[in-house]
């Protein structure tokens, strides 16, 4: 009975548990969904701005090539007033849209150089446009947006943007020229290869890349190798730009960087006892040492609230509070009582009657005790000569009354009092 107890309280807290795992998992996946549909929700709200933007834009251009065709010089100037310089140029808000894509569509445009995970280029690779103005030409990776699969390619895919008023400071262009990003599906990697036939080496389009298990590259800091499928050509990553170091009138020198000036030992503590208090906080109770002027705000601090404290009660006492306030104050105000010569001739008479009644009440037990132990032979007597008296009920033998005497004279009151 006991085992098969134990198994159906075993199989309780098992259905317990998967029941509070299905209850956390159903959670998970509600959250999940509610932060993907938020996140697609401002997607799509940001994809839409950009696009309802560069329709503005669009329909703008075509209005000012209208009216330049058909007023000619009479056409109302664009590039005057607060975009003065900046005609053509396309607005702030239309980068907007390049932001968060979800992994299918990263996978999707990162398919040729081995998926958005475990991507196959890197910053500082060559790479030439398969789309835009500036498509068949051959540039450097600067940046890789990796939330977006895009990357900026350096002196192409450019365009003139416009900057507003906050942004820009006194003096600077109304618009500047920079790199728009381009979608990873839109580019690929260029590396020299020798041809085995001829022994030429030239670029090559790479079309194709996955990644293979390698040793850490140490100029890259990548953990994987990446290699083109079916030639086995393994594709160097490219090193790592270094940074310029420069020196500034502010950097301290490598010489007082490197000297030693300080030699720990037992015999002295490694720094004066006031840096001490100073690495503590201010005002930090375990500091020992303390600045007169917050030792003098400490009491003033005390005072107040003491004050506040007594105002407190002062505000709050009731009627009967104040009337027993005011005659304790009343008595401490006359002081100790002394007593009289009238007060100790009525001590005296008390303590005398009081006396004289406690000597009465002695003498009378004493008499009552006596009395009682020579009834007690007595009886014991008449019980042995006369045995048929003893079912006769005793009488009981009360005491003589207490004669009344007068109470002395109280004493005369002693000349100390």
């Amino acid at each position: 009975m006991a085992t098969k107890g134990a198994s159906t309280a075993m199989q309780k807290i098992m259905k317990r548990v998967a029941t509070a795992e299905r209850v956390a998992a159903k959670r998970k996946k509600v959250t999940r969904e509610r932060f993907l549909k938020h996140q697609l929700g401002n997607t799509e709200k940001q994809a839409t701005e950009s696009r309802r933007t560069t329709e503005q834009e669009f329909r703008r251009a075509k209005q000012t090539v209208r009216e330049q065709w058909e007023l000619g010089p009479m056409a109302p100037r664009q590039d005057v007033g607060e975009w003065a310089g900046a005609r053509g140029a396309i607005s702030q808000h239309r980068l907007r849209g390049f932001n968060k894509l979800s992994l299918a569509d990263r996978n999707k445009r990162c398919e040729w150089a081995g998926g958005a995970y475990r991507l196959n280029i890197a910053v500082g690779d060559r790479v030439v446009l398969l789309e835009g103005p500036d498509k068949g030409k051959i540039g450097l990776i600067n940046a890789i947006i990796s939330e977006s699969a895009e990357v900026t390619v350096d002196g192409l895919n450019k365009t003139n943007m416009r900057i507003g008023q906050e942004i820009r400071g006194p003096g600077e262009p109304a618009a500047v020229n920079i790199e728009l990003p381009i979608p990873i599906s839109a580019i690929r990697l260029v590396h020299p290869l020798k041809d085995p036939v001829t022994g030429v080496t030239r670029d090559v389009i790479i079309n194709q890349l996955e990644h293979a298990a390698g040793l850490p590259d140490q100029e890259s800091d990548k953990t994987w190798s990446r290699v083109v499928p079916g030639l086995n050509v393994t594709i160097p990553w490219p090193p790592k730009p270094e940074e310029d170091h420069r020196d500034h009138p502010c950097d301290t020198l490598r010489l007082y960087s490197e000297a030693k000036t300080f030699v720990p030992t037992l015999l002295r503590p490694p720094m004066p006892l006031q840096v001490i208090d100073e690495l503590r906080h201010k005002y930090s109770r375990f500091r020992t040492r303390h600045e007169p002027e917050y030792l003098a705000r400490l009491d003033a601090e005390a005072k107040a609230k003491e004050e506040r404290k007594r105002l407190t009660e002062e505000s709050m006492r009731t009627p009967l509070q104040e009337f027993h306030r005011q005659e304790r104050a009343n008595k401490k105000k006359k002081g100790k009582p002394r007593l009289t010569l009238e007060m100790l001739e009525k001590i005296g008479e008390v303590i005398a009657r009081n006396r004289e009644k406690a000597l009465n009440r002695e003498k009378a037990l004493n008499r009552a005790n006596a009395a009682g132990v020579s009834d007690a032979g007595a009886a014991a007597g008449s019980s042995s000569a006369a045995p048929s008296s003893s079912s006769k009920p005793s009488k009981k033998v009360s005491p003589p009354p207490e004669q009344q005497t007068d109470p002395p004279p109280p004493p005369p009151p002693s000349s100390s009092a």
